[in-house]
């Protein structure tokens, strides 16, 4: 049987939490959205979404 190469995407959710300080909300989104992103928190909210997952033929001439 002859083996292909697939380029697949798995799609991951996840949320980082802030807490800041603003005078209105999209203020507090643009300062959150400034912040380093927090790896601990994302890797403990990450869910598969099985309907977002794509794989695609690679076109690689090196397949076997």
């Amino acid at each position: 049987m002859i083996k292909r190469k697939f380029i697949v995407q798995i799609y991951f959710t996840g949320f980082c939490t802030y807490e800041v300080e603003s005078s209105t909300e999209a203020e507090a989104v643009e300062l959150a959205r400034d912040k380093s992103i927090i790896q601990e928190e994302l890797l403990t909210n990450l869910e598969n979404w099985k309907e977002a997952d794509s794989v695609y033929e690679s076109n690689d001439e090196k397949n076997t």
